[in-house]
């Protein structure tokens, strides 16, 4: 049921946002429907918790955490983006950026103050909260509700997470980022069963890849003297903080949540 929630809501915001597909619309109706797209794929799930009588806080694995461990999120994010464009620096040569992705980021701001508003809104504000709520939240919690294992409730939810970004796919260094991230943004709920965690630091990803493209950093690193070798050893050793830290944290077992229940296992 969870699944199947899960998947009628992607379908639910992916057809609402392939409404302007053909359409002769305005930058600023584009962004409009990506945003009421993302805000739609809650729909069934929310709607079937409320007739299983369950509020969104009785489903959702908020465990508490410590501010060193937000702090450290916050450094192993920063690593990782750091790293990301050194990744990207050195794939680059052997992987050019297809026309249709270069096309797709130059024109990502050309809709307007407010367009660009409701963009960053909904890529940095909106998305982590629904794509963390959907495939860390709902779905990699009731895989390791039903399966006991971490290995298949950490590795399903990031193939549908990739798969739900398929443009990007057609990309192989795209494809490795958005595996690595899925798997990351995975392994920080089993470390921390706080949903918060993976929703800080989706949101932080996505505001750093859409500052780069806002500002054109893109167009001004191409090689790693470009980055500066302080760029390098900040990021490695932000990582290396990071990942220490969540290393060493116990594998937090949400066996308490078991997220949206078959209508006989509610009381009544």
């Amino acid at each position: 049921m969870v699944a199947a929630s899960m998947f009628l809501g992607l379908f639910v915001g992916l057809s609402l946002q392939s409404l302007i597909s053909g359409m002769e619309n305005t930058a600023l109706l584009d962004r409009l429907i990506m945003l009421l797209g993302e805000i739609a794929i809650l729909v069934p799930p929310l709607f079937i918790l409320n007739q299983r009588k369950l509020s969104l806080t009785q489903v959702l694995p908020l465990k508490k955490v410590s501010p060193i461990t937000i702090g450290m999120s916050i450094l192993l994010i920063g690593g990782v983006i750091g790293l990301v464009s050194v990744f990207e620096v050195l794939i680059l040569p052997y992987y050019p950026v297809p026309e249709f992705l270069e096309q797709m980021d130059a024109t990502l701001f050309d809709g307007g103050l407010l367009a660009n508003v409701i963009l960053i809104s909904a890529a940095v504000l909106v998305a982590p909260f629904v794509e963390e709520f959907l495939f860390r939240g709902l779905l990699q919690q009731s895989l390791f509700y039903h399966f006991g294992s971490i290995l298949p409730a950490m590795v399903i939810p990031t193939v549908v997470f990739s798969l739900f970004h398929v443009g990007y796919l057609f990309y192989f260094p795209a494809m490795v980022e958005l595996l690595t991230l899925g798997l990351l943004l995975a392994w920080l709920m089993v470390k921390t069963g706080n949903l918060l965690i993976p929703m800080l630091t989706h949101a932080l990803f996505n505001l750093s890849a859409f500052s780069g493209l806002f500002l054109g950093l893109d167009e001004e690193t191409s090689s790693l003297a470009d980055l500066g070798w302080t760029w390098i050893v900040i990021s490695t050793a932000l990582f290396g903080i990071g990942w220490f830290y969540f290393k060493r944290m116990k594998t937090v077992e949400c066996d308490d949540v078991y997220l949206i229940p078959l209508p006989h296992e509610v009381d009544r």
